[in-house]
This record gives structure tokens, sequence and C-alpha cells, in this order.
């Protein structure tokens, strides 16, 4: 079996956030997020706007939607990843960005958002963007010193 470049980033960012979330009992948001990260590293309006929809997306169903119903556990998980998921797409509809590079990851991409503001929830905001900002950091510099093309 041939692994991609897409799979070989996606693959490094599972190992090393497992290793992580062993060694230090924090989450770097889902363990496909940081390799996800990396792959839009040539798109810094891309990472951003996933955090900031990610930050959105917290404060709508932590502050909104969990105000007039009953969510916790899955109830909360799939809130999240929902309202991530609208989020993503009324904000690409408005800001239209090339992804092309991963197009192949289309669907993980549009539940990141849900999986960071689900982490955020949690373990907090500083945390959860510090561990994810560390772990694709690392899997950047992984694949580089690999010579993985990204």
């Amino acid at each position: 079996m041939v692994l991609t470049d897409i799979n070989t980033v996606i693959i490094l960012g599972v190992i090393l956030s497992l290793l992580f979330t062993e060694l230090t009992g924090f989450l770097p948001a889902g363990l496909v997020v940081p390799g996800y990260l990396v792959l839009l590293i040539n798109l810094p309006q891309a990472i951003f706007l996933t955090f900031l929809i990610s930050l959105l997306t917290y404060i709508i169903v932590q502050f909104g939607v969990g105000k007039v119903t009953i969510l916790y556990g899955k109830r909360k998980f799939a809130a999240m990843i929902t309202v991530g998921i609208v989020l993503q797409f009324v904000l690409r509809a408005i800001l239209p960005l090339d992804y092309g590079n991963v197009s192949e990851l289309a669907a993980v991409g549009i539940i990141v958002p849900g999986l960071l503001a689900n982490t955020i929830q949690r373990q907090g905001l500083a945390t959860t963007f510090f561990s994810t900002g560390l772990l694709t950091a690392v899997t950047y510099g992984s694949a580089l010193l690999l010579h993985v093309k990204i």
C-alpha cells in the first residue's frame, strides 16, 4: 500500500496527538485536527477561520442553544458539530476560499470546528488552542523532517 502525502500527514498527526494526550493529559481537539491544519498551512486565513468558527460554535451552543434546551454528553457534542457545520457553510459562502489542496478531506474539514468547540467546552479555550497549535506545529515539523510534500 502506498501512502499519499495527505494520508501521511493525517497519520502522523494522529500518532503525535495520541502521544501528546498520553504524556500530558491534554487533548489537541480531535486526533485528526493537527494533521488537517497542517494541510491548510499554506492557507493561514482558512486556519484562522477554523479557529474563529470553533469559538463562535462554542459560544452559540454554550450560551445560546444550551440555555433553551438541556444539552450534555452526546447531545451537546452533536450540537457542537451541527452548529460548526452550519457556521462553516455560511462563512464559506460569504468568504469563499479555495480548499483545493485538501478536497479529499472535505468531510473531515467540515467537522473540525465542532471538534475544536467541543474540546473548548471540556478543557477551556487557552488549553485547547495552545495544545492544538503546538501539535499542529510539531506535526508540520515532523512532516518536513520526513520530506513529506505538503
